[in-house]
């Protein structure tokens, strides 16, 4: 655990030395930070907290925030933070814990200003930003790198375009934001000769290939050809900031008459983090039974929330083929249920990539996974009933980082502080 705490060290190259933000204009909040039973690096933590009444009115966008730790490596410097407001209209005050010794406590201090005003400062700071290709897709972007990609098109002018765009996905981009490390519509056959198209996988995506309405099957996993889409209807949120950037959209899971079978709130949020962390996104999601009873049935094969690995990897040499690291030695997927988590690792453009999936304990069981495929897919799958007007909540978290695998300890240690992660507590303001 050393070599973790150096690489939290130098994470101190990324914050910035307390200005004045920290001057007697600022309102301030003083929080407790209680760490789990694990070492926490980099970990998004947050509170709910009354914001100051001469903020109160201020949008939450224009609200600058930063942070300070008493004592230890972090006493002296300053750490961004960024207020986002909850589905029940309470301010949150987000920031990524730098690090923390399993089950210590710390304590924090928040400073929060308008922006607008001068002596508020302007310390520099990279942020999120999104970028929209209207009707097409949607970028995030971090200090002018592309991160990832929602596409979200439809159009249904050609068979072509259908199999095209039947399906709502994430992309992601490498480090430099240039090249895709996920696959898209334009993805093969691996195992057939003829290399017949093989869109259905698609970068971050979710269906079922067998869910039951009404007295009748539907596919939602290949889609196009049955006339089934999964359609975007619209935005419901676009936050961005220093510490995170969130997307929620309106999906309808739609039969081929355009009657909507479920209405799916799709969440995702990606957090700050320091080299050489690509990728910290989590992926929450709210499918709700509109017009009856849904079961979502199906097999590990074709069904779930799954991760897609660039179509190169398919098609490429044995040294660029997925292999797979389980929370212990001896798993076999095919016969071992209910994993916490499943690390992939695979070569693409002359460079190791590792991808972590993490499947919340709250999400419904048995939970199999697809964690065996050398190309690149895997994810947890499961069954579940929806009754008539009900939402079921999925939560998920993807780490990806380039280079060989992590340690398993590490991927353990990243599952435990999402799940129980640091408990964070406001003192007084």
């Amino acid at each position: 655990m050393n070599s973790r705490r150096k690489f939290a060290a130098g994470i101190l190259a990324i914050v910035t030395i307390c200005g004045s933000s920290f001057a007697n204009e600022a309102e301030h909040i003083v929080l407790k930070v209680s760490a789990p039973n694990v070492d926490c690096l980099e970990v998004p933590v947050q509170a709910v907290i009354e914001l100051p009444e001469r903020l109160a009115s201020v949008p939450f966008e224009e609200i600058s925030v930063w942070l300070m730790q008493e004592g230890n490596m972090y006493a002296n410097v300053s750490i961004p933070g960024q207020i986002v407001m909850n589905d029940k209209k309470q301010a949150e005050l987000w920031w990524v814990l730098p690090w923390a010794k399993a089950n210590s406590t710390s304590t924090w201090t928040a400073a929060l200003a308008d922006r607008r005003e001068p002596a508020a400062g302007r310390s520099p700071v990279k942020v999120f930003s999104w970028r929209d290709e209207k009707g097409n897709y949607l970028d995030l972007l971090f200090n002018g790198r592309k991160v990832t990609r929602y596409i979200y098109a439809y159009d249904n002018s050609s068979k072509e375009r259908i199999l095209e765009t039947y399906k709502t996905f994430h992309h992601v981009f490498d480090a430099e934001g240039k090249k895709l490390l996920t696959n898209g519509p334009d993805g093969l056959r691996p195992y057939l000769s003829n290399q017949i198209l093989y869109p259905h996988h698609r970068g971050i995506f979710i269906g079922w290939n067998r869910l039951e309405f009404g007295g009748q099957r539907y596919d939602f996993w290949h889609m196009g050809e049955q006339g089934r889409v999964q359609k975007h209807q619209k935005f419901l949120e676009l936050t961005a900031g220093p510490v995170l950037a969130r997307s929620n959209s309106l999906v309808h899971w739609n039969d081929k008459n355009g009657e909507t079978i479920i209405a799916e709130q799709r969440e995702t949020t990606v957090f700050r983090q320091s080299d050489p962390t690509i990728l910290l996104l989590d992926f929450h999601t709210k499918l709700k039974a509109v017009r009856g009873d849904v079961f979502l049935d199906g097999d590990p094969e074709h069904a779930g929330f799954q991760y897609r690995a660039h179509d190169d990897v398919a098609k490429g040499d044995k040294e660029v083929k997925a292999t797979y690291l389980f929370h212990k030695d001896g798993i076999d997927p095919k016969k071992n249920y209910d994993l916490p988590w499943t690390a992939m690792s695979y070569g693409l453009n002359d460079r190791d990539y590792s991808v972590q999936y993490i499947n919340h304990p709250d999400n419904p069981k048995p939970a199999i996974y697809s964690a065996y495929r050398d190309y690149g897919r895997f994810g947890a799958f499961f069954k579940e009933e929806i009754l008539a007007g009900k939402t079921l909540a999925l939560r998920y978290r993807i780490w990806v980082g380039p280079g060989e695998m992590p340690k398993q300890q590490d991927l353990a240690d990243r599952y435990s502080a999402f799940v129980d992660g640091p408990k964070v507590e406001v003192l007084r303001r």
